[in-house]
């Protein structure tokens, strides 16, 4: 298979280095990370997918296989555990008499009814709720109504397939911690939040089959200029939600490198591009990136 290697190069040239010039002999959205004792394969994850989006590339079933540790965002056992919901709900709830007009201005808040009611989604039904999880939920019919899955996403397939085979599962962050991220977003700045949620929600419905494309050929130009859209006016949720995170990752990548072990990572694929993606982050360590 053609690819492209990329050497360790000074943290300056790294700045000005495009990620867009991987895609050109690219098959699919996929990366190999190597140091002296670590192997990662990083196929960029779309926690949502259809049915249609499989079988994958041979070259990403074959990098699960070659791995013997799972890597996720969080581990969706915890997810799935029976406390999560009382989590969430515990978390999701706006404090009495508070309703979700009441912390919205009226702008956000008649954008958001009236992407609700383009959906289907009482506003009664969401009101009790703060805007993360009012958000979420929008978010998800949605998918549903574009015939997107989390049963079809990439890290439920491999988590699926971790459990089947007996495969160490590690997650890079907790549930809480993710859930408490969202919640204090949200908080900060309500109506913002709600925004680019909005905006993310456009996105998806209008260019929903360029961005399945961009994901399966690994066009990760595409990738960066969609995420770039959608945080532009949002640079301090960006900066919580992305680059905090990827440099948290990194960190923890590079430690896990040492045990001498290979790990797939699956990790949202807006994490991927850009100056502070997580690949660049990974390429300042001194890992070798390769695009499979």
């Amino acid at each position: 298979m053609k690819t492209r290697r990329i050497r360790p190069v000074p943290a300056a040239a790294l700045l000005l280095l495009s990620l867009a010039t991987l895609s050109a002999s690219a098959a699919n959205c996929l990366w190999k990370a190597t140091s002296k004792k670590g192997t990662f394969y990083i196929p960029g994850s779309s926690h949502v997918l259809k049915a249609a989006n499989y079988p994958l590339d041979p070259a990403i079933e074959a990098a699960y296989s070659n791995a013997t540790v799972l890597v996720l965002e969080v581990d969706m056992a915890d997810m799935m555990s029976p406390k999560t919901q009382q989590l969430i709900l515990g978390k999701a709830m706006l404090a009495p008499p508070a309703k979700l007009e009441s912390v919205l201005d009226a702008p956000t808040y008649e954008n958001l009814a009236a992407a609700c009611k383009e959906a289907g989604l009482p506003m009664e039904a969401v009101q009790p709720f703060k805007p993360w999880f009012a958000t979420t939920t929008l978010m998800l019919l949605k998918m549903q109504q574009m015939g997107l899955s989390a049963e079809h996403g990439l890290d439920k397939h491999f988590y699926d397939k971790a459990v089947t085979d007996q495969k160490r599962i590690v997650g890079l962050e907790t549930l809480d911690y993710q859930i408490s991220l969202f919640d204090s977003l949200s908080e900060a700045n309500p109506n913002d939040f709600v925004n680019r949620a909005l905006i993310d929600l456009e996105l998806m419905e209008g260019e929903l089959e360029k961005l399945l494309t961009a994901w399966k050929t690994g066009d990760i130009g595409t990738l960066g200029e969609m995420l770039t859209k959608s945080f532009e006016d949002f640079p301090e949720i960006h900066d919580r939600f992305i680059t905090a995170r990827n440099k948290r990752w990194a960190d923890a990548l590079a430690k896990m490198a040492k045990n001498e072990e290979t790990y797939l990572v699956v990790v949202g694929a807006g994490h991927l591009p850009g100056k502070t993606g997580l690949l660049e982050l990974l390429g300042e360590k001194g890992f070798d990136l390769e695009q499979r």
